[in-house]
């Protein structure tokens, strides 16, 4: 069983883009099977074969305990780990051999709270990666490529998964934007030649591109469908060297 989990920013399109792939993979004939464990979400794209909203809800949360928003999907969020050992075990009925799993919206409430870092390790399985969705609105500007390639690092620490950034709406961007997304990722110094920050900063930003910080990301359209074909490719690279034939057992 392989298991994709998707994080990224509010309004990143993680849902659409999970609806978008698994349509996709399905008009290809191989199976697949989405989970979603996001307790506050409104509405979905698609139909999850596990919905942890049939168990936990933000909303009765808020009005039960007289929460704020953030506080009652902080709650929720944190109530979904007790039904862990549960979505797995229905995860293996359903015997999807991949699965796609949505997170919560405002990834700062999952990522980097301890009940985040726990359901991604108890739902993995032997083979298991994160796809980091970025909105290309956003990162078509320097500070806003830098600001998400920070985000996408941190994400990586945190989970110690292997991981694939996407652009997601990739529809929506001109040429010349696309071109200055690839130069910065390929050459960061172009990216700290232009960016206004002062020289400390600038070495931390240096640094990180140093290590692999900054990686050119994979440009998608959820709408229009554009670069499915290249996700669905990079997640088999991981695992079955790019081979359709067989996901992993």
């Amino acid at each position: 069983m392989l298991t994709v989990f998707f994080i990224g920013t509010a309004g990143s399109g993680k849902s659409t883009l999970i609806a978008a792939l698994s349509n996709w993979m399905e008009e290809q004939g191989f199976d697949v099977g989405i989970v979603n464990l996001d307790p506050a979400a409104e509405y979905l794209p698609y139909a999850p074969d596990i919905d942890i909203r049939d168990r936990i809800s933000a909303r009765k949360i808020m009005k039960q305990f007289k929460l704020g928003p953030n506080a009652s999907i902080i709650a929720a969020v944190d109530m979904v780990v007790t039904e862990a050992e549960r979505v797995k075990e229905e995860m293996e009925v359903v015997g999807a051999p991949i699965y796609l799993i949505d997170t919560p919206g405002q990834m700062e409430l999952f990522a980097f709270r301890q009940s985040g870092a726990y359901l991604i390790q108890r739902l993995s399985d032997v083979h298991s990666l994160v796809v980091y969705v970025a909105d290309a609105v956003y990162v078509q500007s320097i500070d806003g490529f830098a600001t998400t390639m920070l985000l996408a690092l941190s994400s990586r620490i945190r989970f110690k998964k292997p991981q694939i950034l996407v652009v997601n709406k990739a529809d929506l961007l001109s040429e010349e934007a696309l071109t200055n997304i690839v130069n910065w990722a390929e050459s960061p110094d172009t990216l700290l030649e232009s960016i206004e920050l002062p020289p400390y900063d600038k070495e931390i930003l240096r640094s990180i591109a140093n290590m692999g910080g900054f990686v050119e990301p994979l440009f998608i359209s959820a709408k229009t469908g554009e670069g499915l074909d290249k996700l669905y490719y990079q997640i088999q690279l991981h695992y079955t060297g790019g081979e359709d034939a067989q996901l992993p057992p």
